[in-house]
Parts: structure tokens; sequence; C-alpha cells
């Protein structure tokens, strides 16, 4: 499963500008609020795995010259999975303006897959993701 994330990671990384490589300050901030997130799913239950993703290149060189290597990181992702274990969203924040981006999966009427429904939520309106997400019960307040 993870090896079909990181294809998928790789081909849209190329054409999704939220795919973009990010500073280790804000990959700090995006980190610390997928992890406020994924605690309230753990509490009620809910099945959650955070995603880093790293782009290492390593280039060599003749000597004298040192060899180099740069890293990039790209926008953590949080993956909510059922309790089978097939994935029902994933959560991820905007670069730029730090949105919350839903993606829910999908099914057609005979029970396939379908592309995701996305859904953008602004930053200062954290408390509307956890009712999109499947399995996430409110308790009515």
């Amino acid at each position: 499963m993870i090896h079909e994330l990181r294809e998928k990671m790789a081909e849209e990384s190329h054409t999704d500008p939220t795919r973009e490589p990010i500073s280790d300050v804000i990959a700090a901030k995006h980190d610390k609020t997928l992890a406020e997130l994924r605690n309230l799913l753990i509490q009620r239950g809910i099945r959650t795995y955070i995603v880093e993703y790293l782009k290492l290149t390593l280039k060599s060189s003749t000597w004298p010259a040192p060899p180099g290597s740069t890293q990039h990181r790209h926008p953590p992702e949080l993956l909510i999975f059922a309790p089978q274990g097939w994935r029902v969203a994933t959560v991820r924040i905007a670069p730029r303006s730090g949105a919350y981006l839903v993606d829910v999966a999908q099914a057609d009427r005979r029970g396939g897959l379908a592309p995701d429904r996305r859904y953008i939520i602004p930053s200062h309106e954290s408390a509307r993701v956890p009712p999109l997400l499947p399995g996430y019960v409110t308790d009515g307040s």
C-alpha cells in the first residue's frame, strides 16, 4: 500500500502545486496541525497514519571535489483508514494558504472506485474537517 502511495505522489508531484517542496519551518507547522487532528481521530477510534515525504538527491563528483546532496521536504499527509484497512480519506495542508485539503474516497454505484471528492477548508475553520471524514460521528453539540 505504501508503494502505491509513493507512486501516486511521484505522479502528482509534477502536476499538483500542493505537492511542491516546503521549508522545514512550514513542514513543522503542518506536522503539528496534522498531529492534533490525528489525536482527535484516534480518540474516536479511527485508524490514521501520517506519511512524510522526503526527496533526497545524491550527486557524485570526481576527486578532489566532494560529493553533494540535496533534500526536499514535501507536505505530509494524514491518511484515514476504515477498520477493514481501506483508505477512506487523506488530509493535507496547502503549502501557501494553509487551507486543509480533504480528499474523501468515493465509490460508484457498483461498488467500484471513483475519483476522490476534494474539500478545501480554510485554515481558520479547522472544526469543519473532522465531520467530513468517514467514520467520524459528531456529539450533536
